[in-house]
């Protein structure tokens, strides 16, 4: 028997979503198109960074790029409108085969040892003789859809792509970028601190993950242990809870009390303490 290896299944299970979108639109509406990279940050004194938009179709694709703020409020994901960080160009004509870089940047400094949260919305239009669709409800994309339209242009899209963004202020890095250098150098590393608790939600529980750290967490796999033993197979998931945030984990409860809540946090596994009662 073949074993995958999980970051191959989340993979696979990113590109499922991809097609799903991609079938669900009207005939012909949907293009191929690569966008990279998917984890973008802005540090240091540059202020900027590039993202590139690659057109693999047959046929011309024209694409919006929008950034608004993220944050997470009652367990959910909340977009709003900003300025502190803008794209350029918004709108791009891309001819098949060409690609197009779209800047990304930070219009304000952001404050030392602090991590600012953005989600790139990135948005296929329709072609001029595109049939449009009835409502919301035909456009694929992801469900916080209606929240980020509310302060969208009034245009019918084809397929959406969200992708979080991080900027940092001065002299200050995320874990995943940095090294023994910017260690020795004074570099401030922001990390999250997460811990994890029960909630009633009907006649079940739901497991809510708490971060009272100053950096993001981006939960890719979940899974419980007892005395260092899995006590159930690990879970590909893909959840972030950013600094001093709440949110439900895609998780269910442990089997019996004292066992562990083991998770896969920015690259790393942590075994997550339980919160005080």
């Amino acid at each position: 028997m073949v074993t995958i290896p999980p970051f191959l299944r989340r993979l696979a299970a990113a590109l499922a979503w991809v097609l799903a979108a991609a079938a669900a639109a009207p005939a012909g509406a949907a293009t191929p198109i690569m966008i990279w990279p998917v984890d973008p940050v802005i540090t240091g004194p540059q202020r900027a960074v590039a993202l590139w938009l690659e057109n693999r179709g047959s046929t011309p694709v024209s694409m919006q790029v929008r950034v608004f703020q993220w944050r997470q409020a009652d367990g959910k994901d909340q977009f709003d409108a900003q300025r502190d960080v803008v794209a350029s160009p918004p709108i791009s004509h891309i001819p098949p085969g060409q690609r197009q870089m779209v800047r990304l940047l930070a219009t304000h400094p952001v404050p030392p040892r602090a991590e600012q949260t953005f989600r790139v919305l990135v948005d296929e239009l329709p072609a001029a003789d595109a049939p449009v669709p009835e409502g919301p409800a035909s456009i694929p994309g992801p469900p916080e859809r209606a929240t980020a339209d509310a302060a969208a242009v009034a245009v019918r899209l084809q397929i959406r792509y969200a992708i979080p963004l991080f900027v940092y202020g001065p002299d200050t890095l995320p874990r995943r970028l940095a090294d023994a250098r910017s260690l020795i150098d004074g570099t401030a590393v922001l990390e999250p601190d997460l811990s994890w608790e029960l909630r009633p939600q009907g006649r079940a529980s739901q497991v809510v993950l708490t971060n009272r750290g100053p950096g993001h967490a981006r939960i890719t796999s979940v899974g419980w242990t007892r005395a260092g033993t899995p006590a159930t197979p690990p879970k590909d998931v893909l959840n972030y809870v950013l600094p001093q945030s709440q949110m439900p984990l895609d998780v269910a409860a442990p089997p019996t009390p004292g066992h562990t809540l083991t998770v896969t946090v920015n690259g790393r596994e942590a075994q997550l303490p339980r919160a005080s009662q």
